[in-house]
């Protein structure tokens, strides 16, 4: 049995941990932040737990029914001042047999705080099975509302509908569902989302207009995708809702941003924000009627005449690649098809720059060669490492700081990047365990679509502190004697 905790500032990073064969909580959590507007505007932060109901251990209440019982604590922290918070024991939905339970339940619940950073703490406890200590787990939150035009987060649907009475699943007059993750599986062809956004009309003034870009784009590139793209023309107001939907019935598996793009009347970008999400979609394949119109002899890459460079050289493009092009990537260089590589390695390079694809792939080729002399270990060339892949993927780090020599520490690096994309401050922390190798694995990042491991200290100083199960599953090992110096370098980059 695995046991799952995942906490997201709606989007999704998971934690995947051994258990033992016995119950174990599983929960998902995310949050959303929104603006009240008026005179006494208020920011609030809206947390969204949903808990497998075959995860919980159930006891008979007195209608002859069972339920199950979860603690629940969050925090809201600044330094060690606690700024909001909610202490509450939720009780799950009823059921009359307990054998082969399943599904899942979710409590909403809002909290009021100022524009800041937090420490967001979570602490959870199956009432009935306190043989299992309780769940803590941290994030780093932003709730930032500044007096002009600005969005809230993004909050992707399971469904909506206008709402008859007010409830806690209640916005601005529609009652809506959030989804459980982020993720989309091919069973799940419809996109819907919610959002709000603030002082259009302070911004713009009484009366004027902007418009609004709805859009999919990849992951990977930020590259638009031409069938999933709207627009709307709005009316400034103190608040604007945004929820619709979307038909991805034909949206290829993938890492994806829905984008909210706001312009004004001069087509400048006023305001922007973007949701992360998974889509698998197993019946999508790639159309290669496009590619078979290429004629080779007129572009760059029917230069490349050699069938193992042109193989290495798609190789090398799995860092910035979706999904659907590594799966379609890996199938073509298995064959001695030289002609489609050469049409596929143009088709992909014009999608990433349309004016110069050439260029574009020479500059991308030259950070390949530099990840290959810094990164290539025993076993692999920089390109396929952890390092090179990430390096590749966002480029070099603003700052590295490698410890190699730390007493009861396997080696480590931290990359602390200033920004990624609309992303800030954000963290990759690799390690080996013979430094001789070379080969340094990602085990922690914050940035959204990375591995994100919260006990990922435990990996580093296993060396000292043993394994996991010598501390127990949910045990974080943060050392803090002379010399143990992740963690400070972690929360302070050099």
């Amino acid at each position: 049995m695995k046991r799952f905790f995942i906490i997201c500032p709606l989007v999704m990073f998971g934690i995947t941990v051994n258990a033992q064969q016995k119950k174990n909580l599983n929960s998902y959590i995310s949050y959303a932040t929104f603006n009240m507007v008026g005179d006494e505007a208020t920011p609030y932060v809206e947390t969204y737990i949903t808990f497998d109901k075959g995860s919980l251990v159930y006891t008979k209440n007195d209608a002859g029914q069972y339920n199950a019982t979860v603690n629940v604590t969050i925090m809201f922290k600044q330094g060690e001042s606690v700024k909001n918070f909610g202490k509450y024991s939720l009780s799950s939905p009823s059921v009359a047999d307990t054998t082969g339970i399943n599904g899942f339940f979710m409590d909403v619940q809002r909290y009021s705080l100022d524009n800041g950073s937090y420490t967001l703490e979570v602490i959870l406890e199956d009432e009935n099975n306190k043989a299992e200590k309780p769940f803590k787990v941290e994030d780093q939150l932003l709730v930032d509302f500044p007096e002009k035009f600005c969005f809230s987060s993004i909050i992707g649907l399971e469904s909506f509908s206008k709402a008859q009475t007010d409830g806690n699943n209640t916005k601005n007059g529609y009652d809506i569902i959030p989804m459980i993750m982020p993720y989309y599986p091919e069973t799940i062809n419809k996109f819907s989302f919610y959002a709000e956004i603030y002082n259009a009309k302070k911004h713009l003034g009484e009366g004027e207009k902007y418009l609004l870009n709805t859009y999919i784009c990849a992951f990977e590139n930020n590259a638009k995708l031409n069938n999933y793209f709207f627009t709307k023309r709005m009316n400034a107001k103190d608040i604007d809702v945004v929820i619709s939907s979307m038909d991805i019935t034909n949206l290829p598996s993938g890492n994806y941003y829905l984008v909210l793009e706001a312009r004004d009347r001069n087509n400048e970008i006023i305001g922007l924000n973007r949701y992360f999400f998974q889509r698998s979609n197993s019946s999508y394949q790639i159309d290669n009627s496009l590619m078979a119109s290429i004629n080779t002899d007129e572009v760059f890459s029917g230069q490349i005449n050699n069938l193992d460079t042109i193989r290495e050289y798609i190789r090398t493009l799995s860092p910035i690649s979706t999904l659907v092009e590594k799966d379609y990537a890996e199938e073509l260089i298995r064959t001695d098809d030289i002609k489609t590589m050469q049409q596929y390695f143009y088709t992909f390079w014009s999608s990433r720059n349309k004016i110069d694809p050439r260029q574009a792939w020479l500059d991308y080729y030259a950070q390949v060669l530099r990840v290959n002399a810094s990164f290539k270990s025993i076993t692999s060339k920089g390109y396929a490492t952890d390092r090179g892949i990430v390096f590749l993927k966002y480029g070099a780090p603003d700052r590295i700081v490698q410890s190699y020599n730390e007493p009861g520490a396997f080696p480590y690096e931290i990359w602390h990047y200033y920004a990624l994309g609309s992303q800030r401050n954000k963290k990759f922390v690799f390690m080996t365990r013979d430094i001789v190798t070379n080969d340094f694995k990602l085990i922690h990042s914050d940035a959204i679509g990375e591995i994100n491991n919260f006990r990922w200290t435990n990996e580093i100083y296993q060396r000292t502190y043993g394994t996991y199960n010598d501390y127990g599953v949910d045990e974080v090992v943060n050392p803090n004697s002379y010399g143990d110096r992740a963690r400070d370098y972690y929360d302070n980059p050099r």
